[in-house]
């Protein structure tokens, strides 16, 4: 099995650190909440928010931010398995070039530690290389890492951060906290949900007699967004066929 080095992190550990800060600090979503009830010892994540992690993650190495590295070892043949004469010795780690990460198949959006069934064709034909990713793990320099995540940090525009947007920046928000709430109460007395058009939503609250109902298109944001942080079965918005017209 190969081990990760000192200093560096497995993608997944990465991924996995990227998702507290983002959304650490938030109420437990729907489904979480919802496990946790059952079995209160049971250490579970939500899996949107490690999903968006994991995007912002891998946009940052596939724009340059974050070099990504593979570590693996040599190929044993089964010669050298029978003669038990082949070393372990690990390969790397070795930076994996931007034009070979964008071609790694990714499991919903992201990049997994080991990587899934790269070609010859993945890697431009580097045949030193394809070995490891064959049988190698993805992995990420620890101070990058850091150094990276403060940067993020720094722009405040994570969930977990809300309270800290749009101050002294230009207007504020219209993605309040106020609306945010009243979109769940509809949700949950079931005047409202996903299955139903934003337009009718943004009649419902204007209906209420609320003079802070932000914009169509501000409400949809809202609504995403909401249901990113919380899971809220309701506030999943189901794409709507339009009619063919005649």
């Amino acid at each position: 099995m190969v081990q990760v080095p000192n200093g560096f992190l497995r993608l997944s550990d990465a991924v996995k650190r990227l998702a507290e800060g983002m959304w650490g600090g938030l109420q437990r979503s729907v489904p979480v909440a919802t496990v946790k009830h059952a079995s209160q010892n049971l250490s579970v994540g939500f899996g949107p928010w490690r999903e968006r992690a994991g995007q912002r993650l891998r946009a940052a190495s596939l724009n340059g931010e974050l070099l990504v590295y593979v570590i693996g070892q040599p190929p044993v043949s089964s010669e050298q398995c029978a003669t038990n004469r082949h070393s372990l010795a690990t390969i790397g780690p070795l930076v994996v070039p931007v034009n070979i990460l964008a071609r790694l198949i990714t499991s919903r959006g992201s990049f997994p530690d080991q990587p899934i069934s790269p070609s010859i064709k993945t890697v431009d034909g580097n045949e030193h290389l394809l070995p490891l990713l064959r049988g190698g793990l993805l992995i990420l320099r620890e101070s990058d890492f850091k150094v990276w995540y403060r940067l993020e940090r720094a722009n405040g525009k994570w969930a977990s951060q809300r309270s800290r947007l749009k101050i002294g920046r230009g207007r504020p928000t219209k993605q309040t906290e106020a609306i945010r709430t009243a979109v769940l109460a509809l949700v949950r007395a079931g005047e409202w949900s996903g299955k139903a058009s934003i337009g009718r939503l943004h009649r419902l609250l204007a209906a209420s007699g609320r003079p802070d109902v932000p914009s169509v298109d501000t409400l949809a944001r809202l609504v995403d967004r909401f249901h990113r942080e919380i899971g809220e079965p309701g506030l999943l918005r189901i794409a709507r066929r339009r009619r063919k017209q005649t």
